[in-house]
């Protein structure tokens, strides 16, 4: 027997060899379709290696023309079963590329049964014997059929399919198989492609030797199937070695649940069998013989929480996240206790769900006591807030509802920015953040007046309290806010009435001024009207001489001089302090008064609003007076807006320096602004818009002005409300 002969033999009878041994793998294990497409191609392999033997024996053309035809059967059988292999063992590979190899094949197939003699030649004219491995052989002499290319285009696409698989596998991490599998197709399939074409095209005169590479693929992927067995047979021993420690690993496991008071399971979903241990199924009422299935499991859930398990069992098979719920279950003594659940689903290798394993935790005794906390919240005279870190709403009771018009559901989840007036919206998550960096339980803001905002947009004055606890999801603030509108207008009420009561004293205080000038001046008057009388009678009885004149006349001027001097010194007590004067800066006057009148603008819902130019030169003057000209204009301010939103409550002032000699001072409000009628009159005395009003008040800041050297006016400013303008010289342009 020659050497050709005992070669291409072994070869066959290993390639059918191999392919029943995984015949019989297959045939025990129907999911080793891996196996099966190896065992065909396998077995192509060998018939293809007894089509070369043929053709080295040809003895006419026509008999080798008729070989090579059908030799292409065998080569498409190994084509698509090396397709379905890389597809079936390296789970990678395009679908579509995986087609295009198969059709690109199939039509070169058709197309070699359609010419004659075959795809590969136009026509053989002759054969030639040449020796091979001490024989005499016979390879071809014709002309290449170009159609040839469609299968070598077939033979190309392949070594693009399986080199983009490779690539998949060896990102995936499995190199050895990268290696060992797809580097053994691209080396045998690219040079047994390379042989064939040379020989066709005539370039190099050899027999066909194509499935000698062939074989050596089926060696290597034989060896990396064996490989996976041996594996699979380590690993049963392990498993074997190991199973005693697993049993005493559940065991501990179990004894554990048990101490925690969790219940275990296990979800075959292909299958669809539950596993529960025999305590747990005891637990629920459930006979320890029965199959168990998710729909059996279920029906130990409560029925009005049924529909939320089951919408969390659907979901948890498109994703493999860990998935959580809290629902309740009936037990088998006919007890409902809460648990939560937590479970992850498994996928294999094609994305499909086969295992969810979970556990379930009683949490009867903590929702318990989020019920209790429930009640004790809603029944909470004030609103109750519970914000979790991110500012989100998390609960709410219905004194909440109440204050801010919003039903609890349109609350819950938002952020508590919603609550906050739009002017201080914007810093609000800065100081949350700064609280949650150093939580302490404080009132929100003190020190401040806080406003909170409804659901209208309308604001309202409050106290908030503030109290951090730890929870298991992490740390939430306690929120306690009290609507303090009502006590705040009890207190304006209060302010009001002490107005009226100093405004009695200081009428009474005038009347007794008036009563006690009436006396001292009864005197000197009285003294005058009797020398005027006695002169009179003189002077009709014509006694009257000029040395008695003379007298009369002296008593009544020392009489008025006396009067003079009584009203002078009234005079200077209502103007106190007008002869104590000093270098006065506005700025720092207009500081004071803010800080006086602050009381009084929290009290109207108005807020003050300073714009000082810097190193404004000194006046002279009584600061005092100065003061109450600012106090005067600043709360005809508050009075001019009571009928304005809160939110528009603003009080300007403004201190200004033309360079010119005078400084002036701007009081701006957002009230009504000043009418037609009282324009003219404004500085009148006695004059007054107010039903309160005596009509002094602006009479007063005039006067004052004036008296330090200055001027005041009044005009309707833009965008609505009322400007008050005064100016008053620095200390160099001051008469004295």
């Amino acid at each position: 027997m020659s050497w050709v002969t005992v070669i291409w033999s072994a070869g066959d009878g290993a390639c059918l060899t191999l392919a029943l041994m995984h015949i019989v793998v297959w045939w025990k294990d129907r999911t080793a379709r891996a196996n099966l497409a190896f065992s065909v191609m396998a077995i192509a392999v060998a018939i293809f290696a007894a089509f070369e033997l043929a053709l080295m024996r040809a003895q006419t053309p026509e008999q080798f023309g008729e070989i090579v035809r059908w030799l292409h059967v065998p080569v498409w059988v190994m084509i698509v079963s090396l397709v379905g292999f890389v597809r079936l063992y390296l789970r990678a590979g395009r679908r579509w590329l995986a087609w295009t190899v198969v059709g690109a094949r199939t039509l070169s197939l058709i197309l070699n049964f359609t010419f004659w003699p075959n795809i590969n030649y136009r026509e053989i004219t002759a054969l030639r014997h040449i020796p091979f491995l001490g024989e005499s052989v016979s390879v071809a002499v014709g002309v290449p059929n170009p159609l040839m290319l469609a299968a070598q285009l077939s033979l190309l696409l392949l070594v693009i399919f399986v080199a983009d698989a490779t690539i998949t596998v060896w990102r995936r991490g499995d190199r050895r198989q990268a290696v060992i599998v797809g580097g053994s197709i691209l080396l045998f399939v690219t040079v047994g492609t390379a042989e064939g074409i040379l020989i066709v095209w005539g370039i190099i005169s050899m027999p066909v030797t194509v499935s000698l590479f062939y074989q050596g693929l089926v060696a290597a992927m034989a060896y990396e199937l064996s490989y996976d067995v041996i594996h699979a047979s380590t690993l049963a021993r392990k498993l074997q070695a190991t199973a005693a420690g697993l049993r005493d690993s559940e065991e501990r496991m179990s004894l554990a649940a048990n101490a925690a008071g969790l219940v275990i399971w296990t979800w075959d979903i292909q299958r669809d069998q539950v596993w529960l241990s025999e305590k747990d199924r005891a637990l629920f009422g459930l006979s320890q013989l029965e199959k168990l299935n998710a729909e059996r499991v279920r029906a130990v859930v409560h029925p009005e929480d049924r529909d939320l398990v089951r919408r969390l069992a659907e979901k948890s098979l498109t994703t493999d996240q860990e998935l959580k719920a809290e629902y309740r279950v009936m037990l088998g003594n006919g007890s409902v206790r809460w648990v939560t659940r937590r479970g992850r689903v498994e996928f294999d290798s094609h994305g499909k769900p086969t295992w969810e394993r979970g556990v379930l935790m009683d949490i009867t005794e903590l929702k318990q006591a989020e019920e209790k906390f429930r009640l004790a919240v809603e029944a909470s005279p004030s609103g109750i807030l519970l914000v979790n870190q991110c500012g989100q709403i998390i609960l709410v009771n219905s004194q909440i509802e109440k204050l801010f018009g919003y039903q609890r559901d349109k609350l819950i989840g938002r952020l508590v920015d919603v609550l906050v007036p739009d002017r201080l919206a914007t810093h609000h998550p800065e100081h949350r953040a700064k609280f949650f960096a150093a939580p302490t339980a404080r009132a929100m803001g003190a020190g401040r007046e806080l406003f909170a905002r409804r659901k209208d947009g309308s604001e309202f004055p409050v106290e908030i309290g503030l109290n951090p606890i730890q929870t298991p999801k992490g740390l939430v603030v306690l929120a306690n806010v009290v609507d303090i509108s009502a006590r705040l207008a009890a207190e304006e009420g209060t302010r009001r009435s002490r107005e009226q009561v100093e405004l009695l004293s200081r009428v009474s205080l005038l009347g007794e001024m008036t009563a006690s000038l009436a006396h001292e001046l009864n005197q000197p008057l009285g003294a005058i009207v009797n020398n005027a009388t006695a002169a009179t009678q003189y002077l009709e009885q014509g006694r009257l001489n000029p040395e008695q004149l003379q007298d009369i006349l002296t008593d009544v001027v020392r009489d008025a001089r006396r009067a003079h001097d009584i009203m002078r010194n009234v005079r200077s007590a209502i103007k106190k302090g007008s002869a104590i004067r000093g270098q006065i800066n506005l700025n720092d006057v207009v500081k004071t008064i803010t800080h006086m009148v602050q009381p009084d603008a929290a009290a109207q819902l108005c807020k003050m609003e300073m714009s000082l130019v810097r190193d404004l030169p000194a006046i002279e003057g009584d600061p005092i007076q100065i003061q109450q000209v600012l106090i005067n204009l600043v709360q005809n301010a508050f009075d001019a807006m009571r009928d304005t939103p809160p939110s528009r409550r603003i009080v300007e002032i403004a201190t200004n320096y033309n360079g010119e000699g005078t400084i002036s001072v701007v009081v701006r409000d957002y009230g009504s602004g000043i009418s037609e009628t009282a324009r003219d009159r404004l500085f009148e005395q006695f004059f007054t818009t107010k039903e309160e009003g005596l009509g002094m008040g602006l009479a007063i800041v005039r006067s004052i002005v004036e008296a330090h050297g200055g001027s005041i006016s009044a005009e309707n400013a833009d965008g609505g409300g009322a400007r008050f303008h005064f100016r008053l010289p620095i200390k160099e342009g001051m008469s004295q």
